[in-house]
């Protein structure tokens, strides 16, 4: 069964808007429970930084 012009052109056009839908819902999801700046915790000041950087993993060559 070959689709005409017209029926290629539909078919693309609805699954480009579910690729859109998904690809919306990939980004947005879980993101309910991202930190946001308001709800960050607040660092006891009663306990020092910690002064060394943690480059564990990383590689800066």
């Amino acid at each position: 069964m070959a689709l005409s012009i017209d029926q290629q052109v539909t078919l693309v056009e609805i699954l480009m808007i579910l690729l859109g839908i998904a690809i919306t819902w990939a980004v947005y999801h879980g993101s309910d429970r991202a930190e946001l700046p308001g709800t960050a915790a607040i660092p006891d000041p009663s306990i020092p930084d910690d002064m060394t950087s943690d480059t564990r993993g990383r590689s800066l060559t």
